[in-house]
């Protein structure tokens, strides 16, 4: 019956989602056209020989695995956009007054939300591989940093909207993060060579991780045990802020 009742909600929220294809098409196409724009800048600066390595484009590999992250760790967007008309606005009543359990809808919300964030990564890296010639290491392993990230963007976001209650709020503090995360992973500009940024370039931030992971994953890659230690990383923080969700859920929406 409950698996009935979440199948229920997941079909008619993946049908919501899908009624607005523009969110989805724009967290691709931005990324992409940023790739290509600065990657074509950057290589009327550099010798051709200096940028492909093995028949894959270096610069464009480099800007697409950040463009990637920081778009995916923004993809939270999906879930503001659908539980602050569920959970927030004056209507809310018509959620808590179905009968299905309010968490079982929470839970398929998510689900079909999360189905629409993995969609969006995969997509940017089909569009950087085909057509800018982007390296993503091992695709497996790409593929469980986009399960890995799309979680822990959706459950912070979903942690941000309890919180604040307000969907701008969230999504503006959800974007700060994910620059200040973009920042210390190195995307912005080179960082001070010492123990702590070295750190912080790594592994002191889900982007950090998520970078180490798919760079360790191919042959640009020297460690196996760091892009196995990323990942678990990344599945421990995605537990966490599971477990805050959790509390964060009862306390603020019972």
């Amino acid at each position: 019956m409950m698996w009935n009742l979440f199948g229920t909600g997941f079909r008619h929220y993946l049908r919501r989602l899908s009624r607005d294809p523009v969110s989805l098409l724009l967290f691709v196409a931005i990324p992409v056209v940023i790739i290509f724009l600065l990657g074509y800048v950057y290589s009327q600066n550099s010798a051709e020989e200096e940028i492909y390595v093995a028949g894959y484009n270096m610069v464009t590999t480099y800007l697409s695995v950040a463009m990637m992250l920081l778009f995916q760790l923004n993809a939270g967007i999906y879930l503001l956009n659908v539980f602050y008309h569920d959970l927030m606005r004056p209507m809310k009543w018509r959620l808590k007054a179905s009968p299905c359990p309010t968490y079982t809808l929470i839970f398929s919300g998510s689900a079909a939300c999360f189905i629409f964030a993995v969609l969006q990564g995969v997509l940017v890296v089909a569009c950087t591989a085909l057509f800018l010639d982007a390296y993503w290491g091992n695709l497996w392993i790409t593929l469980l940093v986009i399960l890995f990230v799309s979680i822990i963007a959706m459950l912070l976001s979903m942690i941000l909207l309890l919180y604040s209650r307000s969907i701008n709020m969230a999504e503006y503090i959800s974007w700060g993060i994910a620059w200040v995360m973009a920042v210390l992973g190195g995307m912005i500009f080179s960082l001070p060579d010492n123990a702590f940024f070295r750190f912080m370039l790594q592994y002191g931030t889900p982007f950090s991780l998520a970078q180490t992971a798919i760079g360790q994953s191919g042959f640009l890659g020297t460690s196996l045990s760091d892009m196995w230690v990323s990942l678990g990383a990344l599945a421990g923080i995605a537990a966490v802020l599971a477990a805050i969700v959790i509390v964060l859920g009862r306390r603020k929406l019972t």
